[in-house]
């Protein structure tokens, strides 16, 4: 049976942009036989063998269009040559950007390890768009300052067949995962949240795209051209969002997690009780 279109959200539920409550909205688990959420998508479906196709099945799911004046000091700098096959960012200020083997990007002066602040986000998940241009500038304060340790993890969190959002989010991660410069990652990721979908039912981030965004912030050699044309690091993409569901607790995104707790709705609602949070971490 062909997925419903996904309606807005619905009156009396959250607004658009807002972080989903538990178990609501965009990733919210339902109980065998529940009709799906209004704006939802279906839930996990029951695993499948690996075909020629990329096959995972993820519970539903929603950094900046421009970022303000206040963080335009952040500006990542060249990261050296490094003998690993990626290279370590440096951002102005002392902070580092370091991708991981996950395709994670870790955010902190070198040495500072806790609060450890884990953002879990979909570039196809408008609240990850609104999360994103609401915290971005306050978390890299903090990681320049020395006051966390912050982690970006992008993930796909709408279930195959749920399109075309789970395309979109598919196609996008894959393409930042396709970047191996540390001092690129975050300019990239600014540049496809600045170019997310108008709403949630529309087709967007398609190849050609994709190798635009990325030639604006200087992605044009051929390695990240073909990995992004061939989507080569989508099987990887999968793989790490279904360990995200499946070990870290993810039910939806954006999520957060502080010290490997997933913060409540009312801590993200805005910069001061997401800092809050942070800060009073133990």
């Amino acid at each position: 049976m062909a997925n419903p279109p996904n309606p807005p959200w619905p009156p009396g539920g959250q607004p658009p942009g807002a972080f989903p409550p538990p178990n609501q909205g965009h990733g919210g688990p339902l109980p065998p036989g529940a009709p799906w959420p209004p704006g939802g998508t279906p839930p996990l479906p029951a695993p499948r063998r690996r075909s020629a196709a990329l096959v995972i099945g993820l519970v539903a799911g929603g950094l900046v269009a421009a970022l303000v004046v206040a963080v335009a000091a952040f500006v990542v700098l060249s990261g050296g040559e490094e003998p690993q096959e990626t290279r370590v960012g440096h951002i102005e200020g002392g902070a580092e950007a370091r991708i991981g083997e996950d395709g994670s990007l870790t955010m902190a002066r070198p040495g500072v390890e806790r609060p450890l602040v884990e953002i879990y986000e979909d570039f196809a998940c408008p609240p990850c768009g609104k999360f994103d241009r609401s915290n971005d500038p306050m978390l890299k304060q903090l990681a320049v300052a020395g006051r966390a340790k912050v982690v970006f993890r992008p993930m796909v969190i709408f279930a195959e067949g749920s399109e075309p959002m789970h395309g979109n989010s598919l196609r996008a991660a894959s393409a930042l995962r396709c970047v191996s410069d540390g001092s690129r990652w975050l300019s990239y990721q600014d540049a496809l949240y600045n170019h997310q979908p108008a709403q949630e039912t529309s087709r967007g981030y398609e190849i050609s795209e994709l190798l635009a965004y990325g030639a604006s912030v200087g992605l044009t050699d051929e390695a990240f051209r073909d990995c992004v044309s061939e989507q080569s690091r989508a099987g990887d993409v999968l793989a790490v969002s279904r360990t995200y569901v499946s070990s870290h607790g993810i039910q939806g995104t954006p999520s957060v997690r502080v010290n490997g707790s997933v913060l409540a709705a009312n801590d993200v609602q805005t910069p001061d009780s997401l800092r809050r949070a942070i800060e009073t971490a133990s």
